[in-house]
């Protein structure tokens, strides 16, 4: 391998750490997030979702016992399943964008050792490969935030205890965009 190969070696790897620090950056923020979904009020715990979305229906009472793992509430899952649809079709894409660049990169490379292409047209192929690695990257993201999505499109008592208030209803929007809306009190056994 020579130096310029090498070179191109060592910031593709650079590349792909990256790629993978923000990816798991993601799953991280995400895994803390929903850590917080219940907060302590003076009746009880404040039950939030996750998720935003349209509620589909709700499946306790005000008063009614509930043990962990009870089902509390879905979302509609029409929106989540397009979106989840869309991103997989974009990765399908985005991964042969990527394995069609990589090898116009590498028939590049090649043509530039045997002197017929010229430096600038070897970093332009070199640009549009990491580019279409970026996206790539990008798409599979938002594949963990559709999946994430659908995965809490019901939500779960996560403590046994009895609902104190219900705070949503069939077709509500639930907007968690910037702060989580509170849709049960429940007071833990």
């Amino acid at each position: 391998m020579n130096n310029k190969q090498q070179l191109i070696y060592d910031t593709s790897n650079k590349y792909h750490a990256i790629i993978y620090l923000k990816f798991s950056c993601v799953i991280i923020f995400l895994l803390l997030s929903v850590n917080s979904l219940a907060e302590q009020s003076q009746t009880g715990f404040n039950i939030t979702s996750p998720v935003s979305g349209v509620i589909n229906k709700v499946y306790v009472t005000e008063g009614q016992s509930v043990k962990k793992g009870d089902l509390l509430l879905e979302y509609d899952t029409h929106l989540i399943n397009s979106q989840l649809s869309e991103v997989q079709a974009k990765i399908n894409f985005t991964r042969l964008n990527q394995a069609e660049a990589k090898k116009e990169f590498e028939r590049a490379e090649e043509l530039y050792d045997r002197t017929v292409l010229s430096e600038l047209a070897l970093q332009q192929e070199k640009i549009s490969y990491r580019k279409a690695m970026a996206q790539y990257a990008s798409i599979k993201n938002k594949l963990v935030h559709a999946q994430w999505d659908k995965k809490h499109s019901q939500l779960y008592a996560s403590f046994s205890g009895t609902v104190m208030q219900v705070l949503s209803y069939p077709g509500q929007y639930v907007n968690n965009q910037y702060i989580a809306q509170t849709l049960f009190i429940i007071q833990p056994e």
